[in-house]
């Protein structure tokens, strides 16, 4: 991994300018939330470019005709978080109880076949791999037909970071 010093602004727009068409086609629109991007962080900027980029996707995918795709940072003494908020269908508690399940996978033995998982969900563990990398955590918040909210939340300076 290559650490360094990442405007937020800078990653959350690089984000939002490769999902745009994507945005279009599916009568979404893309916003952030202006409140703390001048923020830092430190990582992997090409990793966690890929990281948001696939929040936002699925939210938009899962989102609405209509719908809103938000993207906004918040920070506090011990983390940087990184959150994408849609107003879309939300998810059902048994695809909560799935993401879990997935993100728990190291602690079980059990062997998926590829298309026995949602591969919606496949996105959440890429994010949730790329987030273990930089020492962080994805937390996710949803209620069927009200949206969801996944955040990215990172060590507040990475381990080895300058």
């Amino acid at each position: 991994m290559n650490i360094e010093r990442i405007g937020v602004k800078e990653l959350v727009e690089e984000c939002l300018e490769t999902k745009h068409a994507v945005a279009r086609e599916h009568g979404v629109s893309l916003e952030v939330e202006p409140d703390n991007l001048e923020a830092t962080l430190y990582g992997d900027r090409r990793l966690l470019r890929a990281a948001v980029a696939n929040l936002v996707e699925m939210a938009i995918r899962h989102n609405r005709p209509g719908g809103k795709v938000t993207v906004g940072f918040f920070n506090d003494p011990n983390r940087e978080s990184i959150v994408v908020t849609d107003n879309g269908r939300g998810l059902p508690y048994e695809d909560l109880r799935s993401i879990r399940d997935l993100f728990c996978r190291a602690a079980t033995t059990e062997v998926y076949e590829v298309d026995e998982l949602d591969a919606s969900l496949l996105g959440f563990s890429v994010v949730k791999d790329i987030a273990d990398l930089h020492g962080g955590r994805v937390g996710v918040r949803s209620m069927e037909g009200e949206g969801s909210t996944f955040t990215l939340h990172l060590p507040r300076r990475h381990r080895g970071a300058a």
